[in-house]
């Protein structure tokens, strides 16, 4: 992934790759919501999804992951790193929106997979210890994320790129984003603007409070 590429072109070449997940979990939500987790298969589920079962694993490591809809994208270092290229040189809430539309795609607007999602852990609890592991691996990753991000720019530094404040940054980042999303629309670049601008006007009414 070249340093060099834009948020934007990140997103139309990571399009398939998206699409085709968003497809298997969907699969698997609708086949386990029909007949249980246990009763569901990988092969079922690639079968409805029209994929390999190879091609299955390499966006889901199980079937329980598929039904839960982990939609974001790849978090291992490597990858983390890459995304953090392509936005190096941007403020730091810019910077984190950008990271989020990378990692998650659209994903954090969808209420249709969030209530499906929701749906699947009121039938199968037994998921939720899955969900809140993967999770608190997400933000874990986010938010380290985000230090790198904080520690990079100007106006903040090392010494104030703590932990507390890469998640704060990161909530507000993740709320303003599903806000937007259900209220400016689906263009990308709209629902960029809103929510940087939201969270510059917040900040900005805070310090002079």
């Amino acid at each position: 992934m070249p340093d060099s590429a834009t948020p934007s072109e990140l997103g139309l070449r990571d399009r398939k790759r998206i699409e085709t997940r968003n497809r298997i979990a969907e699969a698997a939500r609708s086949l386990a919501l029909k007949q249980g987790v246990d009763g569901t298969t990988i092969e079922q589920i690639a079968a409805r999804a029209d994929v390999s079962p190879r091609t299955f694993f390499n966006y889901f490591e199980s079937k329980e992951d598929a039904v839960l809809g982990h939609t974001e994208l790849d978090l291992e270092p490597a990858t983390l790193q890459a995304h953090l290229a392509a936005v190096a040189g941007e403020p730091a809430a810019q910077a984190v929106v950008d990271l989020a539309f990378l990692v998650f795609g659209s994903s954090f607007g969808d209420e249709h997979e969030r209530l499906e999602r929701k749906a699947v852990i009121v039938r199968f609890p037994q998921l939720m210890r899955r969900q809140v592991a993967r999770m608190t691996t997400v933000a874990e990753a986010m938010t380290g994320a985000v230090r790198t991000i904080l520690e990079r720019d100007p106006a903040w530094g090392p010494d104030a790129a703590t932990p507390q404040a890469a998640e704060m940054l990161l909530g507000m980042c993740m709320t303003g984003l599903r806000s937007a999303a259900r209220h400016e629309g689906s263009d990308p670049e709209q629902v960029r603007a809103a929510v940087v601008a939201s969270i510059r006007d917040t900040a900005a009414r805070i310090a002079a409070a």
